[in-house]
């Protein structure tokens, strides 16, 4: 009988990561405060400025990345991580006040149409 072909494909494009994305999130599914929709914009705090030494490599990087205004949606892009695990570490770092969150809803509760659209825009443009 033969051996089942054990060809590698080519190696997937996370950034050199050994430690599978969920133990990022320990596990976790769910943020410790809210749950934050794809076009939440995160921006670091000057505490997050402060405090990245002891931090992980993963939340670092988000930090890096939300110097400027940055989606939930585009974070995940960077970081080459499901959205689900971008919502948790986002979430952990606004819960430790490292990120300040900032929801685009409009009155209606669902986020404005332009938001949504340069949102899409960007996230293309990557």
């Amino acid at each position: 009988m033969t051996p089942p072909d054990r060809t590698p494909g080519p190696p997937p494009n996370d950034g050199g990561r050994v430690v599978p994305t969920y133990a990022l999130t320990r596990g976790r599914t769910r943020t410790q405060g809210v749950d934050l929709p794809l076009e939440a914009l995160a921006v670091v705090t000057s505490a997050g400025q402060d405090h990245q030494a002891g931090l992980p490599r993963e939340r670092r990087a988000i930090l890096q990345l939300c110097v400027r205004p940055t989606s939930v949606a585009e974070v995940a892009a960077h970081l080459n991580v499901p959205i689900g695990v971008a919502r948790v570490l986002i979430g952990d770092l606004a819960a430790n006040g490292h990120l300040a969150v900032h929801l685009l809803n409009d009155t209606a509760g669902s986020p404005d149409r332009a938001i949504l659209e340069r949102l899409l825009v960007g996230l293309r443009a990557r």
